[in-house]
């Protein structure tokens, strides 16, 4: 594995893999970027997270004068799909709340929005700690590229959430939206856009941090198309 972390003299030594050292590597990275990335999503309860969450953007939209609320929402864990029941029951199984944020908007129509694991931004975050941890590196390095990822993802992530929920009572009140478009419009066309967008910039900072997760990627891009290492000739 020392041959493999990336120096001053041989930054990418991940590309220079051939045969079955390339298959081995490939494998091996893969399955420990998905039980990593599953288990960092799915098993934890992010409870804790989802409020942070909340109060951070809440903080973010009562600045620009948005006079958002808090609140709890409550909900009858039976109308919970059934994989949503099997998660809680994991680690609670009498949870069914989660932090939300009320927005007047329209003639004082009261629109809630819960935060809940999804809106945590962890899908990207787990997949991107799995990279880390199965591409070699020092584990200075690995522990410095962790802690600035999550870090910025929930900055990034919070002021997302602002934005989209900002956005979508403009579109209400200044441009007669129903509900359901401003959201479409603000979470869909411009918050997904922002996500894929951050998810480059996240990917930036951690290659910045000396670990080379776009070379893990290409390596599997290769292997699976089939393609070989390009010598110094090429």
């Amino acid at each position: 594995m020392s041959d493999l972390l990336p120096t001053v003299d041989n930054p990418h030594p991940l590309l220079k893999l051939e045969g079955s050292e390339r298959k081995y590597y490939t494998i091996r990275t893969v399955l420990i970027t998905a039980v990593m990335t599953i288990v960092i999503y799915l098993i934890p309860s992010y409870y804790g997270l989802e409020h942070i969450t909340t109060q951070t953007s809440y903080f973010m939209l009562d600045i620009f004068g948005f006079h958002p609320r808090l609140f709890v929402y409550e909900d009858n864990l039976e109308q919970l799909t059934g994989f949503d029941q099997f998660m809680y029951f994991l680690y609670d199984s009498e949870r069914a709340t989660y932090p939300a944020i009320s927005l007047d908007s329209d003639a004082n129509v009261r629109r809630n929005y819960l935060i809940v694991r999804a809106c945590t931004g962890m899908q990207a975050g787990a997949l991107l700690l799995g990279l880390i941890w199965s591409t070699p590196a020092s584990t200075h390095d690995r522990i410095r590229a962790s802690y600035t990822i999550l870090i910025a993802l929930f900055i990034g992530n919070t002021m997302r959430i602002a934005a989209m929920i900002a956005l979508t009572t403009i579109f209400i009140e200044n441009f007669g939206l129903s509900y359901n478009d401003a959201w479409m419009y603000s979470h869909d066309w411009l918050g997904r856009p922002l996500g894929f967008f951050g998810t480059i910039g996240f990917t930036a900072l951690i290659e910045m941090r000396n670990v080379r997760i776009l070379d893990t990627i290409t390596v599997w891009i290769d292997t699976i198309m089939g393609s070989k290492p390009k010598t110094a000739a090429d």
